[in-house]
């Protein structure tokens, strides 16, 4: 059995990336990143708060000293399973939906255009395309 992927927030995927960067990291220190006036966080408070629900949610593991945060997941399940609940909200789980919606209100380049074909040969040829 698959384990669910819980929920992220914007400013949780933030903490994420971070972490996911670092492979482990204090909380201190993940703070201290997001004390920089350019990172927009002004407050040390706030960045804890997002903390402790990631660790309430299971997306990362507290170890002991040093509130050391190790993710649970990795960057990619993380991701997918933001974009399947992305598309299964706003486009009733069509991809197709997104996609031709997407490509019709974009110019793609030569190179982008290249790129997309390419992925769809190999997924075809790779006999799985299920993500």
């Amino acid at each position: 059995m698959q384990q669910e992927i819980p929920k992220v927030t914007e400013r949780e995927l933030e903490i994420m990336e971070i972490i996911w960067k670092n492979k482990e990291m204090s909380a201190v220190d993940i703070s201290a990143h997001f004390l920089r006036p350019e990172n927009g966080a002004h407050f040390k408070n706030t960045t804890y708060t997002f903390i402790k629900r990631l660790v309430e949610k299971g997306v990362i593991e507290r170890r002991e000293p040093g509130f050391s945060c190790v993710p649970l997941f990795g960057r990619d399940q993380i991701l997918i399973s933001e974009t399947k609940s992305f598309i299964d909200r706003v486009y009733q789980g069509s991809f197709n939906q997104l996609f031709s919606q997407f490509i019709e209100n974009r110019v793609l380049s030569e190179g982008e255009l290249k790129e997309i074909r390419d992925l769809i040969d190999k997924t075809v040829k790779g006999g799985d395309g299920n993500a």
